[in-house]
């Protein structure tokens, strides 16, 4: 396992966890470690009442760990039983202030994570002398919600260590104006430089935007809207557990989801939860997605053991409470059997005991004491106590299940007289139609989540000519190795550092779509293929469409050091004839004759499958008639409409699949829905399609 700065214990740590940090400010009068460390204790209990207030108030049930904080004082015993002496690590962290370092491992729930942030959030409201930062495996997080509103500057390097929360807003530290935004940053410098200006790098409201609308599900002071509850049968000693201990829910699921050999053996006996025990239906409050795990689980219970289920067709209900009765209390038998393995094992047997000592060993944590020394043997029971401590922040199956067994030594009798009370009065299970989504939900929820700003619908109200004028902006625009630009983001703006709020980048590119990707922004490259004209030669896709969209002769240019043809406006090509025909100094001089031609194929083709297969628009003014009152019932040609519908036919072929016009709306930030099968494109018009 990777570990990252300011790591804790890396053999505990798994990819799906989120780390955070709390700097409290501190009175400058403390003396000596005592008083730091009863300060500490005190802001800690003082947190500890705002996060059990918020997670009380949603009923909030963690999946896997819960948010806990340990305090760090900064002392050197500390920072070696931490392991945090590699030099690169220093050089990151840097001397940082007494603070609290918490480290949550959130499984298949994301939703945990973002519950973690809304928790920092509210306690650097509550305490704005408190700044917070938080991140997890991807980097900072935060960044990657708010990709599209970010600063030119902004990318996965530069932004490393810069993200923090301050009285319950995001803030992005920027560098001087002198100095280059990609230079890094020491997690000591940014809090000393926040502590010096609180309000200094507050980021713009776009960025701040996308956190809150993130954060909105958590905001109303009422069960969280994934809680599920739902009526189970289960056994005795099972259903006292969960009505001492909400929380176990969520490992027995875990637990039996993940069960291997050696837990099906365990099942097989069934010792602490027997079939042939008195079962009972109780209200058992599970998240979302700790049922859809449960429930999408295939398990056929053993009738030998006892487990006697109701048919499932005649009494389908009555068939899943005791089916899922029996998954929840197989999940909880899983735990107390794993902790019933390893209760025999002395800690100096566990390898991650013996991993962590022997690093400890080549630090020189122990100042080469002899082995079972008195200083040795107090030194090693500091390393154990440290040791046990912060395995106990983790919620392990075999720290659960050791809870388990304890709690069955000493039911309390409270569960007892609530399940009594309970059985009488059940509350109905809620609706899980949420599990079934059809393929028009689903489309509307990536829509709502990852969809475009704006979306073109055929049959609605959109205006051909805009729509064509957009696409005609997008040729124009600039590209290079990371996307499209949109005109006026220039380089110079890399380095600028503006302490207002920082404007919003609007450009599609790979890192906008994802911030996760790893693109690392050159400013040398990014020069040198401004200066390349090949680079900035249009490409030929790019020019046939806009050729396309013209819809104009293309001039001859033969000083073209490229092999493209210029294009001219459509408004402008009479013009341009003229003065070509009447200049001196055209090198192919143009008359009348190549006009009458034009005008002669104009009138043919008109008249063909070829001219009727445009859309026409109506004429206006007197001068069309006179120049085609040859013909019966001439239209000239409409390109906004034509452009369009074209555009919307290749759509329809592609059949919801990947296609050319698909990547191109992609590109643009544009989405369009499907015409109905009723639908035909001949009713394109003007103003309306």
């Amino acid at each position: 396992m990777t570990k990252l700065p300011g790591g804790n214990l890396e053999f505990v740590r798994e990819d799906d966890f989120v780390e955070y940090y709390i700097f409290p400010k501190l009175p400058d009068n403390l003396g000596d470690e005592a008083q730091l460390q009863q300060q500490m204790l005190k802001i800690r209990s003082e947190i500890s009442a705002i996060v059990k207030e918020k997670t009380l108030e949603r009923s909030f049930l963690w999946h896997k760990d819960e948010f806990q904080l340990q305090i760090r004082t900064g002392s050197a015993q500390e920072r070696l039983l931490n392991e945090e002496t590699n030099v690169e690590e220093e050089e990151e962290l840097g001397d940082l202030p007494p603070h609290f370092h918490g480290v949550t491992h959130y499984g298949d729930n994301i939703s945990d994570e973002w519950f973690i942030v809304y928790l920092l959030t509210e306690i650097t409201r509550a305490r704005g002398d408190c700044i917070a930062r938080v991140s997890d495996s991807d980097g900072e997080f935060l960044l990657i919600e708010a990709a599209d509103a970010l600063p030119d500057w902004a990318s996965p390097e530069t932004c490393e260590h810069r993200v923090y929360l301050v009285g319950g807003c995001l803030q992005l530290l920027q560098n001087s104006a002198a100095s280059s935004q990609e230079k890094s940053i020491s997690m000591a410098t940014a809090v000393q430089r926040i502590r010096l200006n609180p309000t200094l790098y507050r980021c713009s409201r776009e960025i701040q935007s996308c956190i809150d609308a993130r954060l909105k599900e958590f905001q109303i002071a009422q069960p969280h809207f994934s809680i599920h509850r739902q009526v189970l049968e289960l056994p005795q000693s099972a259903a006292q557990l969960l009505k001492q201990q909400p929380r176990l829910v969520s490992a027995a699921v875990r637990a039996f989801c993940d069960r291997d050999s050696l837990d099906t053996k365990a099942l097989r006996t069934m010792r602490y939860f027997p079939p042939e025990a008195k079962r009972l239906r109780t209200n058992v409050r599970f998240t979302r997605c700790l049922y859809a795990m449960l429930m999408h689980q295939q398990y056929v219970p053993e009738k030998r053991l006892g487990w006697n289920l109701t048919d499932a067709v005649s009494q389908p209900e009555l068939y899943k409470e005791q089916l899922m009765g029996v998954k929840l209390a197989s999940g909880l038998e899983i735990l107390a059997s794993q902790a019933k393995r390893v209760e025999a094992q002395q800690l100096e047997e566990t390898p991650a005991w013996r991993s962590y000592l022997r690093s400890l060993q080549g630090k020189g944590y122990f100042r080469d004491n002899i082995e079972g020394s008195a200083e040795y043997q107090e030194l090693l029971a500091k390393a154990k106590d440290y040791f046990r401590g912060n395995q106990e922040r983790f919620r392990t199956a075999t720290r659960v299940g050791a809870e388990i067994l304890e709690l069955l030594l000493h039911p309390a009798e409270a569960a007892s007289e609530e399940l009594r009370d309970e059985e009488n009065n059940l509350q109905p299970s809620d609706s899980d139609e949420w599990l079934n989504i059809s393929a028009e939900d689903l489309d509307s929820m990536l829509q709502d989540r990852y969809g475009p700003q704006k979306l073109y619908k055929p049959n609605g109200d959109i205006n051909a000519e805009e729509f064509t004028k957009q696409l005609s902006d997008f040729l124009d625009r600039q590209s290079n190795y990371e996307g499209i630009e949109h005109r006026g983001h220039e380089e110079q703006e890399l380095d600028s550092d503006d302490d207002d709020e920082p404007t919003q980048r609007a450009r599609t590119s790979t890192s906008g779509l994802g911030f996760g990707a790893k693109v690392k922004k050159n400013a040398s490259m990014r020069k040198a293929c401004q200066r390349n004209s090949l680079i900035q030669t249009e490409e030929p896709d790019s020019t046939h469409v806009r050729n396309f969209l013209d819809f104009v002769i293309p001039e001859d240019n033969w000083d073209s050091t490229s092999e493209m043809s210029d294009y001219a406006d459509e408004d402008d090509l009479e013009g341009n004839l003229k003065a070509l025909a009447g200049s001196a100094a055209a090198v192919f001089p143009l008359d009348r004759q190549i006009q009458s031609y034009m005008q002669q194929m104009d009138r043919e083709l008109a008249q063909t499958s070829v001219g009727k297969s445009f859309h026409g628009q109506k004429k206006k003014n007197v001068e069309d008639e006179d120049d085609f009152d040859d013909i019966e019932d001439f239209e000239p040609i409409n390109i906004n409409v034509n452009t369009l519908r074209n555009m919307m036919d290749s759509y329809q072929s592609q059949v919801g699949g990947a296609g050319p016009v698909s990547n191109l709306f992609s590109a643009m930030g544009v989405g369009m829905a499907a015409a109905g099968a009723d639908q035909e494109p001949k009713d394109l018009s003007e103003s309306a399609v």
